[in-house]
């Protein structure tokens, strides 16, 4: 039977947890590890009528891609959130949100928004900068496999993307004299020592940091192991947003959003009279990255949630914007329950509950 904690392992292989934002609330909210899983409903938003929904159609999991708690919740009583979470306590049913890490992803919200209206071919819009480090070790010639194995083995050293123990290596002297108090491995005491070495050198994600020193610790022969970490910038397959190519003008890809989505209410902000060659998208609300988004290439973004004033100056700057609104997001419900039905033998179904405020 599947758990609730080995959904999540599934649901992190998908958007893993770790690319959430740091204000974010992502993972088990409400429930229970050991809870078996009986069904799961796919949501925007974990409301009442959502609960609900998920007791008729006998599931006791939501995956919401909206938290239902975020980090500052003090309390839980019954009205707004605490109600829907007083609700879900007494229908035994457990609440998971998938956000930020959702967004984050080359497959995500935004990029099942961009498939909705047909474009399936999409790139990240706004590539994150990976916080990768690389470790280089020292070791004698006669412990270096067996310690490689080790590391690569049981640690996350060596991981990049979609290949596992990746590691580089090449021959150094080294030196060194040990104290009185000391226990070397290679030399007595007091006297200098010369060693053929080698430099084994492998990457690994920084929030993994600790967990790859404790393994070079444990599996290093020498009594103080000589390593040093490097931090490294470089472009992760992560990122937020998505840009497909278009080649129409912006009143066809307003209509065309309206005509797949369902969702009429669409403004648009017309900064030029260009052809749409490069359309982005950012589901929910992608304002504040507009400067980027047009930096990057793009001739419109499509997102949600435009203030008037800065659809103003986006018109004064040239830009271009449709705001389909925040709730254009509801195309991840259907999307995260396809990416979930090919990854387990559980019934996945996506809400048919609107929870758009504006109706």
């Amino acid at each position: 039977m599947l758990k609730i904690s080995d959904l999540l392992k599934e649901l992190n292989d998908i958007a893993p947890f770790s690319d959430s934002e740091s204000w974010d609330n992502t993972g088990l909210l409400v429930g229970n590890m050991d809870d078996n899983v009986t069904g799961i409903i796919t949501a925007l938003d974990c409301s009442l009528e959502t609960v609900e929904e998920a007791v008729i159609k006998k599931a006791n999991v939501i995956i919401s891609h909206h938290p239902l708690i975020f980090p500052n919740a003090s309390k839980v009583v019954n009205e707004g959130a605490g109600k829907v979470i007083r609700k879900l306590i007494k229908e035994d049913i457990n609440m998971i949100a998938m956000h930020t890490n959702l967004d984050h992803q080359s497959n995500g919200v935004s990029h099942m928004i961009a498939e909705a209206l047909g474009f399936h071919e999409t790139e990240i819009l706004l590539p994150r900068t990976g916080n990768f480090k690389k470790l280089r070790v020292n070791i004698n010639a006669e412990a270096k496999d067996e310690f490689k194995e080790n590391l690569l083995k049981y640690s996350p050293a060596g991981t990049m993307g979609e290949y596992t123990e990746v590691s580089y290596e090449y021959e150094v002297k080294g030196q060194f004299i040990p104290g009185e108090a000391a226990e070397p491995a290679i030399g007595k005491a007091g006297q200098k020592e010369h060693v053929d070495e080698f430099v084994i050198e492998c990457m690994f994600d920084g929030k993994d940091q600790q967990s790859v020193i404790d393994a070079v610790m444990q599996y290093h022969p020498y009594e103080v192991p000589a390593y040093d970490i490097l931090s490294l910038d470089k472009a992760s397959e992560t990122g937020l947003g998505v840009k497909f190519n278009y080649g129409d003008t912006l009143e066809s890809l307003t209509e065309l959003i309206r005509v797949k989505t369902g969702i009429n209410i669409v403004n648009t902000v017309k900064g030029n009279d260009d052809i749409i060659q490069t359309a982005a998208v950012i589901g929910g609300s992608g304002m504040s990255y507009a400067d980027d988004v047009f930096n990057s290439g793009a001739d419109v973004l499509i997102t949600g949630d435009v203030k008037y004033h800065e659809a103003y100056d986006a018109k004064a700057a040239g830009f271009n914007i449709i705001d389909a609104g925040h709730y254009l997001e509801v195309i991840m419900r259907q999307g995260l329950a396809e990416l979930l039905a090919q990854k387990i033998d559980v019934p996945v179904e996506a809400s048919t509950i609107s929870t758009n405020p504006f109706e």
